[in-house]
Formats: structure tokens, sequence, C-alpha cells
């Protein structure tokens, strides 16, 4: 079975062009109704969150709103211990935790923090380094975050007596790895790059389909047959001519 020319480009057309309204429109709704935030872009200073973060390094900025603050997340505070305005560090605990520490004791064989009676697992860190350099047994108060760097070794942090809890509305933006402002526009971008791909395909196969030479008409297929049928009645042996039966005549009266 023969396909028409352009068939296969106009079918490739029509699956990017809905493609593109999907990935286009979907993207397009999610903004309108939950808003990225809006994010900044920012440079780290300092060795206090290696290796997760380092020196010069470029990071993104987030808005933090109220009650948002997850353990695990890397955020922008104005911390007492810095003598910058603000200092990266990591929530290690939130309001109603509590967060120990004795670096005479391992866990698993390996030394870690334990939050809330649960060792804590923290892959950020490097596994030869220690989790803190001193023994603390902290309840963080509600409203509070417990914050410590990811280079424990070299810096500062609630982990020590004369610092302690940091409130939460000290902290001024969440640290993210790729801005979802930034991801939707980049979203909205593909999706019209696939629409407009559709678009170029389908005029390729419209091309493709007016340049295609007229075929005849099929002939009918009586004289096909009747060639065939030719065919085999000369191929047929030829019928053996019947024998004659012989009339006998009536026996003359004695």
């Amino acid at each position: 079975m023969e396909h028409r020319p352009g068939r296969r480009r106009g079918i490739a057309a029509i699956v990017l062009l809905v493609l593109g309204a999907v990935i286009l429109g979907g993207v397009t709704v999610t903004k309108a109704v939950n808003p990225p935030a809006r994010y900044t872009e920012g440079t780290q200073v300092g060795w206090t969150m290696t290796p997760t973060y380092t020196d010069g390094e470029s990071i993104y900025l987030e808005p933090v709103a109220k009650g948002e603050l997850r353990r695990g997340d890397v955020v922008l505070a104005s911390v007492p211990w810095s003598l910058q305005k603000t200092q990266m560090n990591r929530v290690v605990a939130i309001g109603g935790d509590t967060i120990r520490y004795k670096p005479s004791s391992k866990v698993a064989g390996q030394y870690r923090l334990v939050l809330n009676g649960t060792p804590l697992d923290e892959p950020y860190l490097e596994q030869w380094k220690h989790p803190s350099m001193v023994a603390f047994d902290v309840t963080v108060p509600k409203g509070y975050v417990f914050l410590m760097a990811d280079n424990r070794l070299n810096s500062d942090g609630s982990q020590y007596a004369n610092n302690g809890p940091v409130p939460a509305d000290k902290v001024v933006a969440k640290v993210v790895a790729y801005p979802m402002a930034k991801l939707a526009v980049w979203g909205q971008l593909a999706g019209a790059l696939v629409i407009l791909l559709g678009g170029v395909l389908a005029g390729v196969a419209r091309r493709a389909r007016g340049r295609a030479p007229l075929k005849a008409a099929p002939a009918t297929a009586a004289p096909a047959v009747a060639a065939e049928a030719t065919r085999v009645d000369k191929e047929a042996p030829e019928a053996a001519p019947e024998a004659e039966t012989p009339v006998q005549s009536p026996a003359a009266p004695a």
C-alpha cells in the first residue's frame, strides 16, 4: 500500500503542534493559578557551605513566607555570629525539635546528630567530617530555627552555646537550585518552539503533497482476468475423445 507524499511529515506536524500546545498551555495555566516566587541572583561569599556551595559560586534566592521553612533548607539569614549582613546556613531543626550531639559517641559506626531521638542523615556533609565540633543538647523554641553551615570544621552556628537558635524572621531568603520562575519561562519558550517546529513541518508536508505527480487510474481487472482464463485453458490437457458405442442390429428371424 502506497502512502501519500508528505503523509508522515503531516502526522509528525500534528503531534508537535499538540505537544507544543499542551506544554505552553500547561505552564501558562500553572503560572496563573500558582505564580512562582520572584527570585534574585547572588554570590556565595566564603567557604562555610562547602562542599555544597563554594566561594564565588552563583546562587538563586527566593523569598520565604512565614512558616515555610523546612529541615534541610539552605537559607540566607541575619545571624549573630557573622560579621556580614547575612550568611548562608542550613536549617537543621525547626521550632519544637530537640537536637543533640555527643562527639564521644557514634551511631551505626558514624558520628551523627540526633534529631528528636533519631540519627540524622546528612548526605551534604563529606563522610570524614564530624557533624559538630562541640557537644550540645537543645530544644528549639517555637518560632525559631537551628542553623548550621555545611563546613562544620570551619564555621560557627547554633550549636555553640553563645549563639543558639535564631528567630525564623531573621531568615531573609531561601537558596534554591533553580528558581521556578526561570524554569516557567524556559517551559513557555520550549512550548512555543515546538509549536513553531510543528507549523514548519506542516508546511513542508503540504508542499510535498502539492508537488506529487498525478497517478493514472489502475486498469480494470477484466483484461487480466480474461488473460488468466486463457492461460489456464492452454495449460489444461485436452480431453480424450469418447469411444463410440457400437449399435447392434436386430438378429434375423430363424
